[in-house]
């Protein structure tokens, strides 16, 4: 998509979003790869990716204006008879009328909030312990757990935009 708005403004801001994204992907790779292993208090089921990841503010910011190209794209009068840039990149996205454009904005607005996640007493309670745990596993107290299925309600609402099921009931 980037390549397809080649010489202008939103072709910069494209191409250096993508930049920011690979490197945010690197560092939350690297974050899985590192652990550590994070599991609940009965010790029988194992928390998949609680990590503590600082990504580059500037990287966030660099991805909020590339939504912000993106979400103007989309709102611009669709009778122009020949889009350019990256309003003619999500018009040919759409040509099979199935909305992914929208999809791919709003999905990548659903992802940046992950990223960009408020700390509140749950975040907070669980950084705690693992930075106590220093690289170590992990097992949770039950508080910490309550403090992670609020955390894991709270991520699965932003992903979906749906109340999740209960992890016992899928």
């Amino acid at each position: 998509m980037a390549e397809s708005t080649r010489g202008g403004h939103g072709h910069d801001v494209l191409m250096e979003g993508v930049a920011a994204f690979r490197s945010i992907s690197e560092s939350l790779t690297a974050a899985v790869e590192r652990g550590p292993r994070v599991w609940t208090p009965n010790g029988r089921w194992e928390h998949e990716g609680l990590r503590i990841v600082d990504l580059p503010t500037a990287h966030i910011d660099l991805l909020y204006s590339v939504l912000r190209e993106l979400s103007g794209a989309l709102v611009k009068p669709a009778d122009s008879a020949h889009p350019t840039g990256t309003a003619a990149a999500l018009r040919s996205l759409d040509s099979s009328g199935e909305g992914t454009a929208v999809r791919l904005v709003g999905t990548m607005a659903r992802v940046l909030s992950l990223m960009d996640l408020t700390a509140d007493k749950d975040t907070d309670t669980l950084t705690a312990a693992l930075e106590a745990a220093d690289g170590h596993e992990v097992r949770l107290t039950y508080a910490q757990e309550d403090a992670w299925q609020r955390l894991a309600h709270r991520l699965t609402m932003l992903l979906t935009e749906e109340a999740p099921l209960h992890r016992f009931l899928y």
